[in-house]
This record gives structure tokens, sequence and C-alpha cells, in this order.
């Protein structure tokens, strides 16, 4: 059993921990068995370290098994640390945008010049021990010392809970997981959604609500300001725009001060509101109506954005234009996306930058959604990123009577389900809710 930790603090932090993670799983002889949550912490810096050094870090840990010797899997370590762009000659406490230590192996102890296992310190470090524990609580620390024999779980007690955020550099556990989907958060700037229209509308009611599905562990916040709901009012571009301009102002102006800094998506179709909101930084174009507009497309083709591409039959949905009963939703759904896409990349928009969303309950009937949710992992063979937005949708009405702003246990139950079947993105509105489950169901993997 071999446990690494590895850290980030530099740029897009969660970023550089997944490509970590996919180059590891990569490396000949090791496979990764478990993955712990991740911790926020503060910097561990030595006495007069430069003020820019103070920069909070985000670790975990894996626990692995290895046919390599200790400083083959070394080797490869640095590597990977030198591929994703950490620089040789950044120092031992500076900041660093990955970070992979070897932190036990066995109960092995390793002394060279090159290596120590386990580091000397480790016993006194919440954020290297407590991600060891949650992967091997029955670890036994092997050096001399007060701890020596005392299993990482007992080790562990001495801080407390891991959510009070009162261990040595308030070392706090967060929602975020760099194994599951990441999560998308919603803000609807309407009156008339279908859920939750109204709860919104203000621009101070909606920036708290982006800071709490950041807090929440939502990565992407998608905010949208006209409904798509049957019995909405379709929008022109200047009443959308005057929804979502002062919303997007204050996400824009408050963007910085969030260690975990999330991309920004407009739900919009039109493309004279997508352009404007590129002037403040958004990062996705969300078209519900899968680029239809030629117009949209040439944004995407010209900008760095990404876009959601959104299989629909009619933009607001109408409940009697359907899919046809008689034939395979994901055929068509598969086959609509994979032409599309080809579409696309003839204009010039690679696969790269496409999110591809296969429209839960846009013409679909409830049964025709439920399929394709049981099918998500088929889209993957599209070779775009997949998201689902599946939250307290219609088909829920097939297992629950509860009102579609009362279906968040259902949606996380199908989110669970979802995080293993090769779907990238999840779209919420509870986000903490399925941060919370994700995080149950990893540690009993």
């Amino acid at each position: 059993m071999v446990i690494l930790g590895l850290g980030s603090n530099l740029g897009d932090k969660l970023a550089n921990l997944r490509k970590a993670l996919t180059l590891i799983k990569k490396i000949p002889g090791i496979i990764v068995q478990q993955i712990s949550p991740v911790y926020l912490s503060n910097a561990l810096l030595p006495d007069n370290a430069p003020p820019e050094w103070d920069m909070p870090h985000l670790n975990l840990a894996i626990r692995c098994e290895t046919t390599l010797k200790p400083l083959e899997l070394l080797k490869h370590l640095k590597d990977i640390e030198w591929g994703i762009g950490r620089k040789p000659e950044i120092r031992h406490w500076g900041p660093r945008i990955v970070d992979i230590d070897i932190l036990a192996w066995d109960n092995e102890i390793i002394k060279s010049e090159a290596l120590t296992v386990p580091h000397e310190s480790l016993q006194f470090r919440p954020f290297a021990l407590w991600p060891l524990a949650d992967v091997a609580p029955f670890w036994v620390f092997p050096l001399e010392g007060p701890h020596y024999g005392q299993t990482a779980a007992q080790i562990a007690e001495q801080w407390g809970s891991r959510f009070s955020g009162t261990a040595p550099l308030q070392t706090i556990q967060i929602y975020h997981r760099i194994e599951a989907p990441q999560l998308v958060g919603i803000v609807n700037v309407t009156p008339d959604s279908f859920s939750d229209g109204g709860k919104f509308f203000y621009p101070e009611k909606a920036f708290n609500h982006f800071s709490h599905l950041i807090h929440s562990g939502a990565e992407i916040i998608d905010i949208g300001a006209e409904s798509t709901a049957p019995s909405a009012m379709p929008l022109d571009a200047d009443s959308e725009w005057a929804r979502l301009e002062p919303v997007l102002a204050l996400v824009k102006e408050a963007k910085q001060q969030f260690f975990i800094q999330p991309k920004i998506s407009v739900d919009t179709r039109r493309p004279q509101v997508a352009m404007k909101a590129l002037a403040y930084g958004v990062d996705w174009i969300n078209d519900v109506s899968g680029l239809d507009d030629p117009a949209m497309r040439d944004i995407v083709v010209q900008t760095k954005v990404d876009c959601v591409l959104m299989h629909h039959l009619s933009i607001p949905e109408r409940r009697d234009h359907i899919l046809p009963r008689d034939q395979n939703p994901i055929d068509l759904v598969y086959a609509w996306g994979e032409n599309r896409l080809n579409e696309l990349e003839q204009q010039g928009i690679p696969r790269e930058k496409i999110i591809f969303d296969p429209g839960i309950g846009f013409g679909k009937m409830a049964e025709q959604s439920l399929l394709l949710l049981k099918h998500a992992d088929v889209f993957q063979q599209l070779g775009a990123r997949v998201l689902i937005g599946h939250s307290r949708k219609t088909f829920f009405s097939l297992l629950s009577g509860m009102p579609y702003a009362e279906r968040d246990v259902e949606t996380m139950a199908m989110s669970l389900y979802l995080a293993k079947h090769a779907v990238d993105y999840i779209r919420a509105h509870n986000v903490e809710m399925c941060a919370r489950g994700l995080r149950v169901t990893a540690a009993m993997e």
C-alpha cells in the first residue's frame, strides 16, 4: 500500500489536482484504489517568508498499489509535476502548481538523500494526515515517538472535527471532490422558472445565492435570465440583458475574492446577450437552442468560451412536441448530437470546446427522459464532455409526488447514479445536497 499526498495553491487548483490524478493513473505498475476528500488549509511557511508565499493550499491523498520501487515511483511523480508546470527552481516552501509526495509506503521507513517516508512531521500536519486517514485509517505510524504504533485515525483524533476549521493552519474539509462530476450551480434571475422563480430575481439575492453555491461545492455557476418553462413568457434580448447585467457586474467585481474561483456560465440563446456577457469574463455559454443560430456559432469560433450544446425540439419547451414514442430516444438524441457536432467541427468549433447536454425534459416524455438518464454514459462516445441537467425535472413525477421545489432528495439520488456513469458535469439547484451525497458514496468505494 502506497499513500500519495497531492497539493496545489497556484492557478486552477482543482484542475491541477485532476490533471495529476489522471497522469498518476497512467503510470505503468500503479493502481489507484481510493481518493480522499479535498482539504483547504493556510500555507505552512518558514519564518521571514515573502508575503506572496502566504497562499492557501488544497490537499488530498490517494491510496495506491504498485509494483514499482520507491525511487522508480518518485521519478514518475517528479515527471508529472514538471509536466503540469511546476518549476524546478521553486523553493521547497514556495507556492507551486502541484506538489506530489509519497506519504507512506506500507509501514516502511525510508531515509535517503532523495526520499524520506514518512515525513517526520506528518503527525502534526492535518492537511496531510487527515486525507491519509480518510483512505487508510488503519495505517500504523512507524516512527519512534509519542505517536509510534498509533493508527492514522487515532492520531487524527487530536484535532477534533474535520469541518470546524479549528485545526492547525485552519485545515478544513471542503465539499469539492476531484474524482466526481463537477457540480454546476443554478442562479435563475427570473420571476417564472419552474421551481424557484422569483427567489433570486433581484441582483443582491442572486449574488448571495451565487456565493452560497460556491461554498457548497459548485465549480461552475450557470446564470440565466429567461425561463424556458412551458408557461414562461419569452423575452427580447434587451429585457434579458437588463436582468442579467447587474448580476454579472456583481460577480465580476467579487469573483477574485473566492479562493476556488468558479467558472461563470451564461444561460442564453441570444447572440446579442452572449456577446455582451463576454465583456464580464464569462467562461461558458449555455445555449439551450443547441447553437441553432449561426451568429452564436460565430461567437464560439471567435472566442475562447466553451459552449453547452443542448438537444431540444422547441424553446420554450412544449408539452405537445416530443420525440416519437415508437423510436429509441437514445438513438435519436445521439444521432442529433453526432450530426450537430460534425457541423460545428466543419465550422471551426472543435469538440474540446463543447459540453453535450441531452436535454432532459426538453421534447421528451417522462419515460424517455428516464431512459436517457439510465444510459447517460452512451453520450461519452460523442467525444465531448457530458452535462446532465435533471434537477427537479418533470420526469420525477414517475418516482415522486413531491412538488418541483421539493425534489432535491430525488435529484441527489439520481446524481449519485450519474456519478458512476461517465458524466462530467451535474447541473443542480441544491448543490450542497448533491455534494454531501457524493462525499458519502466516495467514502464507500
